[in-house]
């Protein structure tokens, strides 16, 4: 794991572990004395990996959300936790191995640089999933790699999307903490909440993949970002598009001037229109490889979910 050095005034507070051992020789071994750290936080970690070392905590959102680098047994983790529960631990590594490093995109999306190599503990499926910061287009994208069996014609399947450092997963008994804007739309709307994918990137800034049901059991998915603006969803679609010369000509301009897009062909494209958010997204295909881009009302470049499918 590369070394990481604390430094920036973004963060709050900043607590360094000697040995986590236990609630009261976590307090006990401090360097620095943790007053300002809940002790419920201190409760949650103890009580989850009791055996943890070497462990500095950081403030992502007062008295309500923390990340913690630490080691067990050794090997280096990272965790996101809140005053009740772990919300995600990820396993670091150190460089991307050989064999992501000939797995990653080599079409659309090819010549960026991989980093900060983990895997999800414990995994969610049978299929291992690992991830890298990629970096293409002087953006950073969350590159997820997912091997497949050796009878799977399919070597790796490969995605892209916007960069976060780590996500967790609320449903309906923790509504409450979207942000109002969010709760609002879906009270007007009438829909029923049913969970929200949350991510966080390396500013700190939430977005929230939400899934909600309409009275008839139809479920719809909506992206929103860290202000509860509406930056995705097919609901209410106004108008869709399977041509390009029938864009707005900012985002004809776009596609047809990016060479990892140009190539592409529109599978589909809609509009979305809402008072907290109105934007297109446009679903590319190319040989192996599939893309959404996602504009403003302006037509203006937002972000972009990229796959492809890696053949032996």
């Amino acid at each position: 794991m590369n070394d990481r050095t604390f430094t920036k005034n973004v963060f709050l507070l900043t607590v360094f572990i000697l040995v986590l051992t236990g609630c009261s020789n976590y307090k006990d071994q401090q360097s620095i004395p943790p007053e300002n750290l809940p002790e419920s936080v201190i409760k949650v970690m103890s009580n989850a990996f009791p055996d943890a070392t070497d462990a500095t905590f950081q403030t992502v959102e007062k008295d309500k959300l923390y990340e913690v680098y630490y080691k067990l047994k050794g090997d280096p983790f990272y965790a996101a936790l809140n005053t009740e529960k772990i919300l995600s631990v990820y396993r670091m590594y150190g460089a991307v191995p050989d064999s992501m490093q000939q797995s990653l995109p080599v079409q659309g999306v090819q010549g960026g640089k991989a980093d900060l190599y983990k895997e999800p503990v414990p995994q969610p499926s049978k299929q291992n999933i690992f991830t890298a910061r990629y970096a293409w287009n002087n953006l950073d994208y969350l590159l997820t790699w997912f091997p497949n069996a050796p009878t799977n014609p399919i070597k790796y399947l490969v995605k892209l999307e916007p960069y976060s450092k780590f996500s967790y997963t609320i449903y309906q008994d923790e509504r409450y903490t979207l942000p109002a804007q969010i709760i609002s739309f879906l009270e007007r709307e009438k829909l029923r909440f049913t969970s929200a994918k949350i991510s966080l990137n390396e500013k700190n800034e939430k977005q929230y993949l939400m899934s909600a049901t309409t009275a008839s059991s139809t479920n719809y998915e909506f992206t929103f970002d860290q202000s509860g603006k509406l930056i995705n969803t097919i609901y209410r679609a106004e108008a869709f598009y399977y041509n390009i010369e029938e864009l707005p000509d900012k985002i004809q301009t776009f596609i047809k001037s990016s060479s990892g897009f140009s190539p592409m062909k529109i599978a589909e494209g809609y509009k979305f229109s809402d008072p907290v958010g109105t934007g297109y997204v446009i679903n590319m295909e190319g040989m192996n490889e599939q893309c959404w881009i996602n504009f403003d009302q302006e037509g203006n470049f937002v972000n972009m979910t990229y796959q492809t499918a890696l053949y032996r």
